[in-house]
C-alpha cells in the first residue's frame, strides 16, 4: 500500500478491512493530481500534519440545460432542469459518495452544481479524491459578506415611498400589482409576521396560520424551521420588493406578488459558500419533490465579494435555464472603477447600482467595468440611497446601499411578468426590456475607457430603471427568443499534457436569427482569444492547472448567452 493511501485510510478512522481494500484499489492516474487542488486550500492543509479544512469536490460531468430554454410550460421547464441536474450528479458522484460513507466522512452532495461538500477533510483525502478521473477540482470553503449599509435610521410612515414613485411603479398598479408572481431573497432571513409582509408570504394560509415547508429554508441553522431575521437586512430587501401593510406603508414595488426566502447569510452578515449553494439549489426545487414545483420567478441577491470570481456562475445558469431571474447588488465599493463585486459582475447576473432621490449615483455604488471581459456593469441603477423599508420588530428603517437598489429591479421584473405573461421566464428578453426603457443617466467619470457621457456607462449602466416604461414596452411587443451557445468540445474537465494547443468547438443558434456560430466569442479570465465556431489556445507548462473557458454569443436583438467548461493543463511528469 502506498504511504499516501495508508495515511488516507487512517485519517478517516476506518476500521473495516473491506473498506480498506476498497480504498487501496482507488485508480491511480500515473501523474501528480495536485493541480486540481486550489492553492489556498493546499496551503491550509499543509500547515500541520493534522490540518483539516472544509472543501468541495467538483465533478466534470455536466447536465445539458440548453433544451430547457425552449420549453414553454413553466412547470415542465422546472422539472426538466431539476431532473437533468439530479441525474448527472447521482450518476457521476455515486462511487465517491459510497466511499465517503464507508469511510465515515461527513459530506453533503449537491446537484445544482455537480459537487460534494466535505465538512472537514485532510490533505490525504483531498489528494486521493483528486486522483479520481471524474473529479476536476478541489475547492475551499469561502466566506462572503452582505455589503454593509452606510447608514441606518428610524423612519415614520410616508405613504407611497419616494423610491417607489421614482421608478413609476405605482403607475403600473392599476394594471397589476404583481399577482401570480413569486419573488425570493437569499439574505439574512425575513420577519414573516411583519405587517407589511405577512399577507404576501406564500406560507401564510390564514389568520395566524402558516405553512413553512417549501417557503422557507435556513441552512445556517440559526432560525430553524420558522422564518426569522435577527439582522434586519433581509426583511428590508423583501419589503422593497413586495411590502405593503394595507394602511400607509406602501414600501414595495410589486405588493401583489408572493414571497419565499432562504437564509444563506448568518445574523452577523456573512455567508459560507456551502450555505449559499444550499439556497441556490433550494430555489430550483423548494418543496423537495424533485420536479421543480413552486420555484420562484425572481431571486434577489443583495450580497457579494470581490470582483472576478466565477464561483456562482453555474448556479445563475441553472436559474436562468429554469426561468428564474437573477437579480444582484453591484456592491458598495465605489467610487473607483472596476469595483463591482461578484457575483453581480458575472455576465449572466443582472446587477443594480444605487441612485438617490435626485438620480445621482451613490458615492459608495460600485462601478464597472466587470473583470469578466470588461463588460458594462452595473446593468442598470435603481434607488438605493435613503430607502425606507420594513425592519425587524415590525418597524421601518432607512438604509442606503446597492442592497437596497437590487430589490427595485427584482420587483420590476415581477410587474413585467405579471403584466406581460409571454415574458415570464424569458430572462434575456426581460433584460432587454429593462435596459431599453430606463432614464439614461450620465457621469463625469470614465471607467474602462467608456466615458460617463456615453450611455450605457460604467457608473449607471443603461440608466435608472423605469418600471412603468418597461411594463408598457413589454405589453406592446413580443419577447425576443433567446440565443443559446454550447461548447461541443473538449468535454468539461478534459486534461491536456503541456505544452499543448487546445482546440475548442461550439454551436450557437437562435429561433429568429438562425445559426449564430460565427459570432461566438471565446475567452478566458475575461480576455478574448478567438471568435467563430472554432478557436484554439496554446498553453506551456507555466500554465499548469485548471482553466475556465467561456463561449458567448449575442443575437441581433442584443440578448446574450454563455457556456463554460473547465480544462486542466497537466505537467508531463509528476
Amino acid at each position: 500500500m502506498k504511504e499516501g493511501k495508508r495515511a488516507f485510510v487512517h485519517g478517516w478512522l476506518v476500521a473495516s478491512v473491506l473498506v480498506t481494500i476498497l480504498f487501496t484499489n482507488l485508480p491511480l492516474r500515473g501523474q501528480n493530481s495536485d493541480y486540481k487542488i486550489d492553492s489556498a486550500l493546499m496551503n491550509n492543509l499543509t500547515n500541520t500534519v493534522e490540518a483539516s479544512a472544509p472543501f468541495f469536490v467538483v465533478f466534470g460531468d455536466r447536465a445539458d440545460l440548453k433544451p430547457a430554454h425552449w420549453i414553454k410550460d413553466r412547470s415542465a421547464r422546472g422539472k426538466y432542469v431539476v431532473q437533468a441536474l439530479e441525474g448527472v450528479a447521482n450518476r457521476s458522484q455515486a462511487q465517491v459518495r459510497n466511499l465517503l460513507r464507508q469511510g465515515g466522512v461527513a459530506f453533503t452532495p449537491f446537484w445544482v452544481e455537480n459537487k460534494i461538500y466535505i465538512r472537514q477533510g485532510t490533505l490525504e483525502l483531498a489528494r486521493d479524491l483528486a486522483e479520481r478521473p471524474e473529479v476536476v477540482a478541489i475547492l475551499p470553503e469561502v466566506i462572503y459578506q452582505i455589503p454593509q449599509p452606510p447608514a441606518v435610521t428610524e423612519a415614520p410612515s410616508d405613504g407611497i415611498e419616494w423610491n417607489i414613485s421614482k421608478i413609476n411603479a405605482e403607475q403600473v398598479w392599476p394594471i397589476t400589482r404583481g399577482a401570480g408572481i413569486v419573488v425570493a431573497n437569499d439574505d439574512t432571513g425575513v420577519e414573516y409576521v411583519h405587517p407589511a409582509l405577512v399577507n404576501q408570504y406564500r406560507g401564510t394560509t390564514g389568520p395566524r396560520t402558516y405553512s413553512h415547508t417549501g417557503n422557507w429554508l435556513d441552512p445556517t441553522n440559526m432560525c430553524g424551521g420558522t422564518p426569522c431575521d435577527i439582522n434586519g437586512h433581509g426583511t428590508h430587501t423583501m419589503g422593497t420588493m413586495v411590502g405593503d401593510d394595507g394602511v400607509s406603508n406602501q414600501i414595495g414595488v410589486a405588493p401583489g406578488a408572493k414571497w419565499i426566502a432562504c437564509k444563506g447569510i448568518n445574523n452577523q452578515g456573512s455567508a459560507k459558500v456551502s450555505d449559499l449553494i444550499s439556497c441556490a439549489q433550494w430555489f430550483l426545487d423548494p418543496f423537495g419533490t424533485h420536479d421543480g414545483q413552486g420555484h420562484p420567478d425572481v431571486v434577489n441577491n443583495s450580497w457579494g465579494g470581490g470582483g472576478g470570481n466565477s464561483f456562482y456562475e453555474s448556479y445563475i445558469q441553472s436559474w436562468r435555464a429554469a426561468g428564474i431571474f437573477p437579480a444582484f447588488a453591484a456592491g458598495n465599493s465605489g467610487p473607483s472603477c472596476s469595483s463591482v463585486g461578484s457575483p453581480g459582475d458575472n455576465p449572466e447576473a443582472f446587477a443594480s447600482g444605487a441612485t438617490d432621490i435626485d438620480d445621482l449615483i451613490g458615492y459608495f455604488s460600485s462601478r464597472g467595468p466587470s473583470l469578466f471581459g470588461s463588460i458594462i456593469k452595473p446593468n442598470v441603477s435603481a434607488p438605493g440611497v435613503n430607502i425606507r423599508s420594513s425592519w425587524i420588530r415590525s418597524t421601518y428603517r432607512v438604509i442606503s446601499g446597492t442592497s437596497m437598489a437590487s430589490p427595485h429591479t427584482a420587483g420590476t421584473v415581477a410587474l413585467i411578468w405579471a403584466a406581460a405573461p409571454p415574458y415570464r421566464g424569458n430572462i434575456a428578453a426581460t433584460e432587454l426590456v429593462i435596459t431599453n426603457t430606463p432614464m439614461k443617466l450620465y457621469s463625469t467619470q470614465t471607467c474602462g475607457g467608456v466615458p460617463g457621457t456615453d450611455s450605457p456607462n460604467n457608473t449607471f449602466g443603461w440608466g435608472r430603471i423605469d418600471a412603468y416604461a418597461a411594463v408598457m414596452a413589454a405589453r406592446e411587443s413580443n419577447p425576443d427568443q433567446p440565443a443559446t451557445v454550447s461548447i461541443s468540445s473538449p468535454s468539461n474537465g478534459a486534461s491536456f499534457t503541456c505544452p499543448a494547443t487546445v482546440g475548442f468547438t461550439g454551436t450557437a443558434s437562435d429561433p429568429e436569427h438562425g445559426n449564430l456560430g460565427s459570432p461566438i466569442s471565446w475567452s478566458e479570465s475575461g480576455v478574448v482569444f478567438g471568435t467563430g465556431a472554432t478557436a484554439s489556445k496554446t498553453y506551456d507548462c507555466t500554465h499548469a492547472g485548471n482553466h475556465n473557458i467561456v463561449a458567448s454569443v449575442t443575437d441581433r436583438a442584443g440578448a446574450t448567452d454563455t457556456d463554460k467548461i473547465t480544462i486542466a493543463i497537466v505537467p508531463g511528469t509528476p
